[in-house]
């Protein structure tokens, strides 16, 4: 697994790159949005839509019918992600890379089918999913395998950078500090400290990453 230091620092350059950068970091904000979306389904809530926008924002308009199950689907979106990214390399390191790419094939298709509609959501979805089919259709496997490594570290580095980004801003204006935000107005706990678990989770999930499968 040392190779995938290679496909981490490469998620790392991209994160730097403004026209680059959007393009392949949605996958996260899809991770991300989708685990509202379930946290929402499994509390029996309902998921009106989903957006995905170029900036590499996203928003889950949902419905929850009590006060815990709202506490629940804001809290889902990082902590979602932190798990997708275990469970990518997890599957990776046991040579399911396969499998994963099916997976993420899977959570594009049903976006693009129930819950994703916004312009710019729906052009990156019909994108990535034809793209993986088309990489299916001509079975290019060391493709598939490379567009998961990649894939797979960039839920892992954005998963750090988007609630790095979170913590900052409930330190600085929690107005627009997203999902923490919206925890400190259910819960009454600061925004900041909201930031600082979906943070820590994230440097816990790289942490057992690294130890455990790379």
């Amino acid at each position: 697994m040392d190779f995938m230091y290679a496909y981490i620092a490469i998620a790392i350059i991209i994160s730097f790159i403004p026209r680059v950068r959007p393009f392949f970091f949605i996958i996260y904000t899809l991770i991300h949005e989708t685990g509202h979306a379930l946290a929402a389904l499994l509390t029996s809530g309902k998921v009106y839509c989903i957006s995905l926008y170029a900036s590499t924002d996203g928003v889950a308009h949902t419905g929850s019918k009590s006060w815990f199950s709202s506490v629940i689907v804001a809290y889902a979106g990082y902590t979602f992600s932190s798990l997708i990214a275990i469970l990518a390399f997890f599957l990776i390191a046991n040579g399911e890379s396969t499998f994963l790419f099916y997976v993420l094939f899977t959570i594009a298709l049903i976006n693009l089918l129930l819950w994703v509609r916004n312009k710019f959501g729906i052009f990156w979805l019909l994108i990535y999913i034809g793209g993986s089919y088309l990489l299916i259709h001509y079975q290019l496997t060391s493709v598939k395998e490379m567009i998961v490594y990649l894939l797979a570290s960039i839920i892992l580095v954005q998963s750090v950078l988007a609630s790095l980004t979170i913590l900052i801003l409930s330190l600085t204006n929690s107005k627009q500090a997203g999902d923490a935000q919206a925890l400190q107005k259910l819960t009454f706990i600061p925004a900041f400290v909201w930031g600082s678990i979906f943070f820590l989770q994230s440097l816990l999930s790289t942490y057992f990453v690294f130890i455990y499968f790379i």
